[in-house]
């Protein structure tokens, strides 16, 4: 039994195994909190739809019916994020401004865990999911919504940092 654990596809491939590559993406997820790096992830979300005349759906997982209230609020302190379904009104927002549609759902639960859940339902293609780009400790302490996400997900996630989309 060979069982190599270095992934060397590029290096196995010849020009014989390249193809014509395409882009179907029908439908778009957002996964949004509120936070600064998730209203960029609205805007490359918007974008994206408008190029690739996709749907789009955004979702805001409401995580404090799990959480005590007292919990909560030290965990947005700690994150430096208020995190709120302001995003879902910013995501219509952004969709009318550019001509599209947008739809909104609100869940509650775990937040990767709903996006993922949201994302089969609703049978998207593309998953856009903003992140703050914690290290060290903070993202150890607090985990990455963004980071399960990838690692859970069906379909790719395209995930957003605090950057600026050009306009």
């Amino acid at each position: 039994m060979n069982s190599n654990p270095i992934d060397r596809k590029a290096e196995k491939m010849s020009e014989v195994d390249i193809e014509v590559v395409s882009l179907d993406v029908k439908k778009i997820m957002l996964a949004t909190d509120g936070s600064s790096p998730s209203v960029e992830a609205i805007k490359y979300a918007v974008a994206l739809a408008k190029l690739l005349q996709a749907e789009l759906v955004a979702l805001y997982v409401d995580e404090q019916f799990a959480l005590l209230q007292e919990e909560k609020y030290e965990e947005e302190l700690y994150e430096g994020v208020k995190h709120s379904a302001a995003g879902l009104q910013v995501a219509q927002w952004y969709g009318e401004k550019n001509g599209i549609e947008v739809k909104t759902i609100l869940k509650q639960g775990s937040a990767p865990k709903k996006i993922i859940a949201t994302a089969k339902e609703e049978e998207a293609d593309l998953i856009v999911i903003g992140t703050t780009g914690r290290t060290g400790l903070k993202r150890i302490a607090i985990g990455s919504v963004a980071e399960m996400v990838m690692k859970a997900a069906h379909v790719p996630v395209m995930v957003i940092r605090n950057f600026k989309v050009r306009s």
